[in-house]
């Protein structure tokens, strides 16, 4: 088959006569891009809790009077309850929180005295965890 230099020039045109427009359209879509908001960094509260004194009479030098608790609690803001979690069998955690400060405060199920008054203060920073270790009384003496 024989192609004229007119024909090779029209079939050029055609096959790039679209370039402008998807050119166009790239700018546009990658202007939309860069104005959407980038995800947040995952912030949170990750830790261990443990409880004590896990042993009648006073304490002995060089032994632990701590242990790992499993239970469940309730973390509050400014504007009453915002999550629940549960630690482990190993006393671990993880919530994810927005940053700002919260209230932890053990379930009323847990088997220690005054639940309810047994509220720890924690700050979720602007990035990252905050890492703790939340202590409850187990009112053993």
């Amino acid at each position: 088959m024989h192609y004229s230099a007119t024909a090779a020039r029209h079939a050029f045109g055609k096959t790039f006569s679209h370039v402008p427009f998807l050119l166009a359209a790239l700018c546009l879509l990658g202007g939309l891009l860069a104005a959407m908001p980038v995800e947040a960094a995952e912030t949170g509260i990750r830790g261990t809790v443990l409880w004590g004194p896990v042993q009648p009479g006073p304490a002995h030098a060089g032994q632990a009077d701590e242990a790992p608790f499993r239970a469940s609690f309730h973390v509050l803001g400014s504007g009453g309850k915002v999550a629940r979690f549960d630690s482990d069998e190993e006393g671990h955690f993880e919530v994810r929180l927005p940053p700002g400060e919260y209230t932890i405060v053990p379930d009323k199920s847990t088997p220690i005295p005054f639940s309810e008054r047994q509220k720890q203060t924690v700050t979720v920073p602007d990035d990252g965890f905050a890492i703790v270790t939340l202590r409850f009384d187990t009112g053993m003496r």
